[in-house]
């Protein structure tokens, strides 16, 4: 996880470390010790700390975010037509 991409999210989402840990579970020191690139996150932790800041786990690891994704298709259902140029991930 990039460090300045937790805070920067973080800031986006108005919160302090305070607020992020209690609405993600994650230690405020850990989140601290993240921000400043004094430990790595574990896989949980990421995702808590997604849900908390509600985005998706890719984001916090440097992944773009596309705006104009449509909705998620069911199990089982077959896509109408896939858009070749469509570019989803990192």
């Amino acid at each position: 996880m990039e460090p300045d991409r937790l805070r920067v999210l973080r800031m986006r989402a108005v919160m302090s470390q305070e607020q992020l840990a209690d609405r993600s579970g994650v230690a405020r020191d850990t989140i601290s010790k993240l921000e400043t690139g004094q430990r790595r996150a574990y896989p949980s932790t990421i995702r808590k700390l997604a849900l908390g800041l509600d985005v998706k786990p890719q984001m916090l690891m440097g992944g773009v975010e596309y705006l104009d994704e449509g909705p998620v298709e069911s199990a089982g259902e077959a896509p109408e037509k896939a858009d070749p140029d469509r570019k989803i991930g990192f």
